[in-house]
């Protein structure tokens, strides 16, 4: 972010992280259609549906520190080995990383069974809801496990600069997703458990595609047969300090529905429905954020320098875009999603209020991407824990019972002072170089 001109080379890598930006963004955004897809399907059941999927944001915060810190971890060491040339080591970190990412959440749907009564108290869910708020979480986070093998192999893809191969695969994932979770509702009437049912369903065609992707963009699969040690080191280095800071989202999360507990069902659904677009609604900028990282990763010093300027060049046209049709189109967006009147109501005040301040959130989202993927994961998380920490200090200072509207004007102008904070802060963290694990 400094005052320097912009070269003539500097500007096409702009342009090369740009295309890359464009296919990152059409393969996040093919999951992004299923997540609204499965918002949708549950907010059109009836009944409790939608509030067991608004129960599961934070977890599903959790079900991301865990998908995006080992894909991340994945896409970092493919990019470093493809530089190298060295691409005979990025099968084995591929299986190495897909077992230990099945096994994790496969223990994090145990942590979540045993830890359910206390959970369920935490969050004042109703007593007749609790069987059903149990074995959905469950279900959910035990599928989203069987996902991790094409997540990663897109993983892969966008390391070794075949983004556009990478946004076909979730395409196809997304379209395969979608049809056996339809399918599982209309063939065995399931409700809710029909996401689950279905997310762990498409996961078996899904696992044959991603190998024959992979295959086709040059990777060998198999298990590590050298050290697995540098595998290891960027578990360590790179994909704890991401998960870290998906974890905080969601503890920031547990702590708003905490801070709005007594808001009743329409007004935890409402806003749980409004903070489940705004995930939606983040994509591009974690899209733009690897875009730049992968961009310097295989484009060397001449990137590097040029970072700072190729984030804020991407992110804030294309957020001061997304920020006014959120606005402008809150209404019709809801709609979509959920016909109960009283839900409806909430999560529409949520996005007309938060709204605006997306563009400082998407920027500022951007740089810690970034941040995550080219050696300053741990800054990137240290940022997060001071950001969410006071949010949520301050919520709690506010008088009692805090409503949602209140708590969501919080979270807008918090948007905005911390973007401020970012962009002081990542300037001095990009001056200072530093490698990326291999």
């Amino acid at each position: 972010m400094t005052g320097v001109g912009v070269a003539a080379p500097e500007r096409s890598l702009t342009g090369v992280a740009r295309r890359m930006a464009v296919s990152l963004t059409a393969m996040t955004t093919a999951g992004t259609v299923l997540q609204l897809v499965v918002t949708a399907f549950l907010g059109h059941l009836g009944g409790d549906a939608l509030y067991l999927r608004s129960v599961y944001v934070p977890f599903g915060f959790v079900s991301l520190a865990i998908s995006e810190g080992v894909a991340v971890a994945v896409q970092v060491s493919a990019s470093t080995l493809h530089r190298r040339g060295d691409t005979a080591r990025i099968g084995g970190v591929l299986v190495l990383m897909a077992v230990l990412g099945v096994g994790g959440f496969g223990a994090l749907a145990l942590l979540v069974l045993a830890a359910s009564g206390p959970l369920e108290a935490l969050l004042a869910v109703p007593e007749g809801s609790r069987d059903a708020v149990r074995a959905f979480l469950v279900a959910l986070l035990a599928a989203n496990g069987l996902t991790m093998v094409p997540m990663l192999a897109g993983a892969v893809l966008r390391g070794v600069g075949r983004a556009a191969a990478a946004a076909r695969l979730a395409v196809v994932s997304t379209a395969l997703t979608t049809g056996a979770v339809l399918a599982a509702q209309q063939l065995w009437g399931l409700g809710a458990m029909s996401v689950p049912v279905g997310f762990a369903v498409g996961s078996v065609p899904l696992g044959v595609l991603s190998w024959v992707a992979v295959r086709r963009g040059g990777v060998v699969l198999g298990w590590p047969a050298d050290d697995t040690a540098p595998a290891l080191r960027l578990l360590r280095e790179v994909a704890l300090p991401v998960a870290g800071s998906f974890l905080v989202l969601s503890a920031a999360s547990l702590g708003y529905l905490w801070l709005i507990r007594d808001g009743g069902v329409a007004g935890v659904t409402g806003f749980g429905l409004g903070q489940t677009v705004q995930m939606f609604l983040i994509v591009p900028a974690i899209a733009i954020g690897s875009a730049v990282a992968i961009t310097v990763t295989l484009h060397g010093e001449a990137a590097r320098a040029d970072a700072s300027r190729m984030l804020l060049r991407l992110a804030v046209p294309a957020y001061a875009g997304i920020a006014a049709a959120v606005f402008l189109l809150r209404g019709p967006l809801v709609d979509l999603l959920t016909t109960d009147p009283a839900v409806r109501e909430v999560a529409v005040d949520y996005l007309g209020v938060i709204g605006p301040s997306l563009l400082a959130l998407g920027t500022t989202l951007a740089l810690l991407t970034y941040l995550e993927q080219a050696g300053r994961a741990v800054a990137a998380l240290v940022l997060n824990v001071t950001f969410f920490a006071a949010v949520l200090a301050l919520g709690a200072a506010l008088p009692d019972p805090l409503h949602a509207r209140s708590l969501v004007v919080l979270l807008a102008l918090a948007n905005v002072a911390g973007c401020a904070c970012v962009l002081l802060s990542a300037r001095s963290l990009l001056r200072k170089r530093k490698g990326v694990p291999a």
